[in-house]
């Protein structure tokens, strides 16, 4: 057995098996069950270094229609990498909110 074929195997820490950007399995486990706070923990893993827990919060309330703003995105259930993504770019273009970190 090449050591090799390892890469083949399924990853153990709940990732999809694939590099896509799409929900990990744990994710998908997480939004079934409920758990907002654990689904938005796994997006978090899944997502960019500079995309926080809170950022990752946001979007999995978003895309549910839960954040209080807006409605439901009625194309996907479960949100991705980029909806997190999205979270943090408007974090980080917004200065003057109260949650942003003042690096100056």
């Amino acid at each position: 057995m090449d050591s090799n074929d390892d890469e083949s195997t399924e990853p153990d820490d709940g990732s999809a098996p694939d590099t896509g950007d799409g929900p990990s399995w744990r994710q998908r486990l997480h939004a079934a069950t409920g758990d907002r706070d654990a689904e938005a923990d796994a997006l978090a893993d899944r997502s960019d270094e500079d995309v926080t827990e809170r950022d990752a919060r946001i979007a999995v309330l978003r895309v549910r229609g839960e954040d209080g703003v807006s409605d439901a995105q009625t194309d996907q259930a479960i949100a991705n990498p980029d909806d997190a993504r999205s979270v943090a770019d408007e974090r980080e273009g917004d200065d003057e909110a109260p949650h942003a970190p003042d690096d100056r």
